[in-house]
């Protein structure tokens, strides 16, 4: 795969930490944006729209002594994890609901819905069930199939797993996620 098709890959595979970093922008800014408010208040003569800037800075510095120490270490965890949140979501890469298909010339890219479906399709064809009687669900690396028999028909999970990991190896689907299947204990009136 050349350079730049890696690159184009991993942009439609992984998501962007640009939300998170609006939203803290955002509320920074709605902080000075208040803040300037108050002060403008203040320089104009008018009354404060909820506290005058001289008691928000008295209220602050007197912060620690005025609160109990149980509420001071209740405050101090709520920061430290709210800053974990924050430092996990900045490191750990996020991911979008697709796969890649091995592609030389290109890049191709399906949504895990898509798969599920095409996934779906194979299950109910491999186990000789109809439609609706066969769930596919598809996360990066395990696809889980939830199959409820026809009364009276027995469905052979190892037939069902392996056309669908075929399915899987037919596509080219990256990474290749393992199958899982759950056959339900009571049977449906065929459809």
């Amino acid at each position: 795969m050349r350079e730049d098709n890696a690159g184009i890959r991993e942009r439609e595979l992984t998501s962007g930490r640009s939300p998170a970093a609006i939203a803290v922008a955002l509320l920074a800014l709605l902080g000075c944006l208040y803040a300037l408010l108050e002060v403008a208040l203040r320089a104009l003569g008018q009354e404060a729209w909820l506290a005058a800037p001289d008691t928000w800075w008295h209220w602050g510095s007197t912060l620690p002594g005025r609160l109990e120490p149980a509420a001071q270490v209740a405050i101090g965890l709520c920061a430290a994890f709210l800053g974990l949140v924050l430092l996990l979501h900045g490191l750990r890469r996020g991911r979008h609901a697709r796969h890649a298909l091995a592609c030389e010339d290109g890049v191709l890219v399906v949504d895990d819905q898509v798969l599920a479906a095409s996934l779906a399709r194979r299950a109910r064809a491999e186990a000789g069930v109809g439609p609706g009687q066969a769930l596919v669900t598809v996360n990066r690396d395990r696809v889980d199939v939830q199959l409820s028999p026809t009364s009276g028909t027995p469905i052979n999970p190892a037939l069902v797993v392996a056309g669908l990991e075929d399915e899987l190896r037919t596509n080219l689907v990256e990474p290749l996620p393992q199958v899982h299947i759950r056959v339900a204990e009571r049977g449906v009136i065929g459809q």
